[in-house]
């Protein structure tokens, strides 16, 4: 089994986004430290687009100067040390701004479709290249925010004119509609990889594009409720490590806590304890042998770092730890 560590190197986008060295940096390090124990690598989704806002506020603000030399040193260090750097966008950075005190944050276009084709394909480019120059690698793979990939129709010339071929942002049976944004993965194959073309969660034999599907698990609502429970009782296990406020998500908390929903496979806190029951699914399918973990330096956890490092011990002489681009078939 191929297992890919991937993670949304992000703040918050809520009111409050938190620091840069709380949510990024720190944990970041956290995890490198255990994948190089371990001997392996890790996938870095990084948000270009705030890296960007940085550079464009830092000689104004020297706050803003320390945080991206801090994020530029953190990104070419891990990049030369082997780990997977591709592209995550969120474009509601192209609407926000820092006002001297706080990042004033819009996300009325919190989507990349929220913006018209000619504004997509000039994101895609600059936020690309703009990654490419600070981590010297080959940019290749991309992570949607919010999972928000579809309408894809109004992507896929921009993705493939700038290179981009392969997708990590679908999980079967995935789905959420609000009027901020929405993911419906329903229809997408039980399979951890596939081609498509037009709509990443309709297979395409011969589509330009591969999906490597973010692995899922089928939960109930006790589990929330424990993880609900165990970060009052412990907070110091189970408390993010990030020191931002979420952004809401209308009607998400009430939905896990009262039914059976299909989630991604993570180690952002509480959710690392089912990694292994996740691999015992994955190798009981039928199709496909990747299985794709998702994470969140700011979401992490003391709890969740600790069950990852087991995780990696208990299973790194069995299956292949790897990134996109040691599998050079995705290139």
């Amino acid at each position: 089994m191929k297992i890919f560590i991937t993670l949304d190197y992000e703040i918050y986008f809520g009111v409050n986004p938190g620091t840069v060295q709380k949510c990024i940096i720190y944990p970041t390090d956290e995890l490198t430290k255990i994948a190089d124990r371990h001997q392996i690598k890790l996938v870095q989704f990084v948000d270009i687009g705030f890296i960007l806002k940085l550079d464009e506020y830092r000689k104004k603000f020297p706050v803003l100067d320390n945080d991206y030399r801090a994020i530029i040193k953190q990104l070419e260090r891990i990049s030369n040390n082997g780990h997977d750097i591709q592209l995550h966008i969120h474009p509601h950075w192209e609407d926000s701004f820092y006002d001297g005190e706080k990042w004033i944050i819009n996300v009325e276009r919190y989507k990349l479709t929220d913006f018209s084709e000619i504004e997509i394909d000039e994101i895609v480019m600059r936020y690309k290249n703009a990654l490419q120059q600070i981590t010297d690698t080959t940019i290749f793979a991309y992570r949607a925010g919010g999972w928000c990939m579809q309408p894809f129709d109004k992507l896929k010339e921009a993705f493939y004119k700038n290179g981009i071929r392969v997708d990590s942002s679908v999980f079967a049976n995935g789905c959420y509609e609000s009027q901020q944004y929405h993911y419906d993965f329903r229809n997408a194959p039980l399979k951890s990889s596939w081609k498509f073309d037009s709509d990443p969660v309709i297979e395409n034999t011969d589509g330009r594009f591969t999906e490597i599907a973010i692995s899922s698990i089928y939960n109930s609502p006790l589990f929330y409720w424990r993880l609900f429970l165990l970060g009052r009782l412990n907070p110091h296990l189970h408390k993010p490590l990030g020191d931002g406020v979420p952004i809401v998500a209308p009607g998400q908390r009430f939905k896990l806590l009262t039914h059976h929903t299909h989630n991604t496979v993570s180690i952002d806190g509480y959710n690392a304890s089912l990694l292994n029951r996740a691999l015992r699914q994955r190798i009981r399918m039928e199709k496909g042998n990747e299985m794709v973990i998702i994470g969140h330096p700011k979401s992490l956890t003391r709890f969740g770092l600790k069950a990852l490092d087991s995780f990696i011990a208990k299973h790194k002489h069995e299956h292949n730890f790897t990134t996109f681009a040691q599998q050079h078939t995705y290139l």
